[in-house]
């Protein structure tokens, strides 16, 4: 492990530096890349670097995200950095500096009257694709260059990032893997307990290898409602409470759940059963939320209860453990949650994550290799898809969705609170899990180098290679000359 002291106070690691210059080298061809960096790996600490470079070069820059935490925690950043950037959200006059964060939503009511960035960071790009507010943004000033940063750069409704599959995105660029840093001590070491074997006894009609199947809506992700319904203050498989108690006790716990009424239910139960818990939702007022997730690390709170709403940018080092009572279709949802887990702290021996309701069977260890695209996943022939986006946090989802599977915003207005009704449990032990063997990477050879993605350009020289390239991979019209118009600008 190793680190350079820059920004004043700042000290980036090794691998963050080398993050760093994989940006800046793709940028020299490429005008839209997108950095890959694990939960916990210290995203912020990157764009921080990119902010300041810019900045020290006289380029105006915009930082974008989608939540109040977030934007906050972004600022102090840039402030780390010795940037003192505006505020573009509600109650924050603007004074035209040369650096501003902004709230996604306020930045596109305010297009009109903004300045053009020369640069755009987009924090969380996995929200970004054409038609939603992320994409009226980067759509309204085109020559800006944009740096997107995420943990994970696929979409649980198949939409590509990059330009061929018509997203933004020209070039990928990887960090280290989260088993990597695991390696180096930058992450935790964690011990999943998920479902027990499928053999035994199971309630009739109930498939034990997936008993969120029964929940699943046709669009893909399942139906939070119900699962809130069935699931209530018990999870799919085993009691929440007691494997809190006997897994994780007394270190500290983020439960996640299926809707805010669930989550105060959780938390209800929990302090019945003699723990300091608590709920947060998108209705705590502010002051009140940061006490409560800062409670987690002073022993004020010992199980926090959410719907989603840390999933993403929260920063809670000294957190013993994530219980998972949300089930999720989506890879990415599934990988920020075990995430808030991970980050090592003074004293902390590991992280252990208690998956009542069979992600990790779904989706694999949080430490196993995955290969990232910005071609988005295929469907097939003749499916379509409605989507819509959360006006909460802007997270595309199905037209059908009651509920939004980040943050879950509530979509119908005025639907009655859910009644209560008897709660289904599946007695059970939850058992370490180790993987599946799909999952898992092939053995290497030594001194081999975890492979890199190739831009889709790599290797045209010219605009008539890049046409062809066009042609043969069935990229849409106009690929092509949008790449090369981007080499030119920054030639």
């Amino acid at each position: 492990m190793g680190g350079v002291v820059l920004g004043g106070s700042v000290v980036l690691r090794d691998y963050q530096l080398q993050l760093l210059t994989g940006l800046r080298t793709a940028l020299k061809t490429h005008r839209r890349v997108c950095a890959v960096l694990p939960t916990g790996a210290g995203k912020g600490q990157i764009i921080g670097a990119i902010a300041q470079g810019a900045a020290a070069k006289g380029r105006r820059v915009l930082v974008l995200a989608h939540r109040s935490e977030l934007i906050e925690q972004l600022s102090g950043t840039l402030r780390a950095w010795g940037l003192e950037p505006d505020l573009i959200a509600p109650g924050h006059p603007f004074e035209g500096r040369q650096v501003a964060v902004g709230s996604v939503q306020t930045v596109a009511r305010r297009l009109e009257q903004l300045q053009a960035p020369d640069l755009i960071i987009q924090d969380e790009a996995h929200h970004l694709v054409a038609g939603n507010l992320w994409g009226q943004i980067i759509s309204a000033w085109p020559s800006a260059h944009l740096v997107g940063t995420t943990a994970t750069p696929e979409r649980l409704d198949g939409k590509g990032l990059g330009v061929e599959a018509g997203g933004f995105f020209e070039a990928l660029v990887l960090g280290p893997s989260a088993a990597e840093l695991v390696e180096q001590g930058w992450l935790a070491r964690s011990q999943v307990y998920s479902w027990p074997s499928a053999k035994g006894n199971v309630p009739k009609g109930q498939n034990l290898q997936d008993p969120g199947s029964l929940l699943r809506r046709p669009q893909g992700e399942f139906d939070l409602k119900q699962a809130a319904q069935v699931f209530g203050n018990r999870a799919a498989i085993g009691d929440a409470i007691s494997h809190y108690r006997r897994r994780l006790h007394p270190a500290t716990a983020i439960v996640f759940c299926c809707t805010t009424a669930h989550a105060e239910q959780l938390a209800g139960a929990f302090r019945g059963s003699g723990f300091r818990a608590a709920a947060v939702s998108g209705t705590t007022p502010a002051a009140l939320r940061r006490r409560l997730i800062a409670g987690l690390g002073t022993g004020e709170v010992e199980v926090l209860t959410s719907c989603m709403l840390i999933s993403e940018g929260t920063d809670i080092p000294s957190v013993g453990g994530a219980i998972l009572l949300r089930p999720t279709a989506s890879l990415s949802l599934y990988l920020q949650m075990v995430g808030r887990a991970l980050r090592p702290a003074p004293g902390k021996a590991g992280a252990v994550i208690l998956d009542h309701v069979g992600n990790a069977h779904r989706h694999g260890l949080p430490t196993e290799e995955r290969t990232w695209t910005l071609a988005g996943r295929r469907r097939r022939q003749g499916v379509s898809i409605p989507i819509k986006d959360c006006p909460h946090c802007f997270c595309s989802c199905p037209s059908a969705a009651q509920h939004c599977p980040d943050c879950g915003h509530l979509f119908l207005a005025g639907e009655r609170e859910e009644q209560r009704r008897e709660l289904q449990q599946l007695e059970g032990e939850l058992a370490l899990f180790s993987g599946r063997a799909r999952h898992r990477p092939k053995p290497s050879q030594p001194n081999q180098q975890r492979p890199r993605p190739q831009s889709p350009s790599a290797g045209c020289r010219s605009l008539e290679e890049l046409l062809k390239r066009e042609q043969e991979r069935g990229y849409k019209p106009g690929w092509a000359r949008h790449v090369w118009a981007a080499r030119k600008c920054n030639a």
